[in-house]
């Protein structure tokens, strides 16, 4: 494996910034997941922090409003010009453009951070009702709401009110920093959400799970946490990268 920064098969690419503690959060279990022991067994990672965004919301629920896309796609630009191998955007409503995104990356491999989140409450196994707490924006794209159904798995959303009154106060209180007041308004909805069927509920906005201390039991045990599972795909996509790049070398040379 080459030891130059731009060269390695493993190097990772992170579309951050939306919003910049829900990009440290991700990082942080990134760094968690990974089993190291020293420094150099860790991703090598080209992080782009820039939340000077339009809103992504905003758009999806206006269309003619200005979208983000452009921008995204600069920093993308950034990102595999620094010698990005695989792409990831810990933001749920930015997929919203993730076709787009997608397609501008190729060949270079793009996660979807609602497939990380849904192949976990697969692994659980716990029942077919899935809760979703997420932005407005989110809510609307529908692409958890899809990919769900193709599994086979029924969405549990919660309604206007339940979204005004506590998903997204709580989102504006972590980005103001107040994380124990967002986490007691979140703990509140998904407490909702179970009370009207939902055996599992993704936290579908990367603002929610940041609010909550690192190894939360209650939340592990009612809630998939979609920043986690995509750290946790990222890290199965680079320990792959690095096997293939170790056969590759080892591999005699054909005569």
């Amino acid at each position: 494996m080459s030891d130059s920064f731009k060269d390695r098969p493993d190097l990772v690419g992170v579309l951050g910034g939306m919003g910049p503690l829900a990009t440290a959060d991700f990082f942080v279990k990134l760094i968690a997941a990974t089993p190291g022991e020293r420094d150099e067994d860790h991703v090598p990672t080209v992080v782009c922090s820039c939340p000077q965004l339009p809103s992504r919301v905003a758009p999806i629920l206006n269309p003619g409003t200005r979208s983000p896309l452009p921008e995204l796609r600069e920093r993308l630009s950034f990102l595999i010009g620094a010698g990005a191998r695989l792409i990831v955007m810990p933001c749920n409503t930015a997929h919203h453009w993730y076709e787009e995104l997608a397609a501008a990356a190729k060949p270079i491999p793009f996660l979807h951070i609602a497939d990380a989140a849904i192949d976990d409450v697969v692994r659980r196994g716990i029942g077919d009702a899935v809760g979703l707490l997420a932005t407005e924006g989110t809510l609307k794209s529908g692409f958890y709401q899809q990919r769900l159904a193709a599994r086979g798995l029924k969405s549990v959303l919660p309604d206007d009110g339940i979204n005004r009154a506590l998903v997204l106060p709580g989102i504006a209180h972590v980005k103001a920093n107040r994380l124990a007041e967002a986490a007691a308004l979140f703990r509140q909805a998904v407490e909702h959400l179970g009370r009207d069927g939902a055996a599992i509920v993704i936290l579908g906005c990367t603002e929610i799970p940041a609010a909550f201390p690192a190894g939360d039991p209650w939340l592990k045990a009612h809630a998939v946490d979609a920043n986690e599972t995509l750290a946790q795909a990222t890290l199965a996509w680079v320990l792959k990268a690095r096997g293939s790049a170790q056969t590759s070398k080892s591999r005699p040379m054909a005569r």
